[in-house]
């Protein structure tokens, strides 16, 4: 069984209402927007920030789901790395369960989200609590399709006039940095 890879770059923006109009201009197709509330777990048997792996509750006005989060992979021009998600109905119940096995809660993130499709990827417009406003384009590949979803991701930032450095680090890691 081959694994998903999820591609994508993360760029810090001053206007996401600017690419929200880009993007109706050129036929992105709005998926919605919604309040997300991550909650972060780190593992007793291994150090997540040490091995570059994530463990994520995340919550929304409609559902909720676990994410595992694999090391970035190395040498590519975006953040990539496995992922696994599993939808589920209530996080409550996970939280503990997870606490009763040792897992212990690292931080939350906070973000609203509005979402969009176009030429191949999904879009997010950020405004992510304590630190700022991001875009990310995202492209899930398997393992061998990550350079072609590299250059798909490429394609788009270049067509909607995204500009600006790629963040490796994620939401997670940024917000740790700032707070200590």
């Amino acid at each position: 069984m081959s694994s998903l890879i999820e591609v994508e770059i993360k760029i810090p923006i001053d206007r996401p209402e600017g690419i929200s109009q880009k993007l109706r201009e050129k036929g992105g197709i709005f998926i919605g927007s919604s309040h997300q509330e991550d909650t972060y777990l780190n593992a007793p048997h291994r150090d997540y920030a040490q091995t570059d792996e994530a463990l994520r509750i995340r919550s929304t006005s409609s559902g909720a789901e676990i994410t595992y989060k694999g090391q970035k992979m190395k040498g590519m021009g975006a953040k990539a790395r496995e992922e696994i998600n599993i939808p589920i109905v209530d996080p409550d119940p996970f939280i503990r369960l997870f606490s009763a096995l040792g897992f212990t809660p690292t931080a939350q993130v906070n973000k609203i989200r509005e979402e969009w499709t176009y030429g191949g990827t999904t879009i997010s417009l950020d405004r992510v609590t304590g630190l700022g406003t991001f875009v990310e384009i995202e492209v899930i590949a398997q393992r061998d399709g990550c350079s072609s979803a590299l250059e798909r991701i490429d394609r788009v930032k270049k067509d909607l006039g995204i500009e600006g450095d790629h963040i490796r680090e994620s939401y997670l890691e940024l917000l740790l940095a700032t707070t200590g």
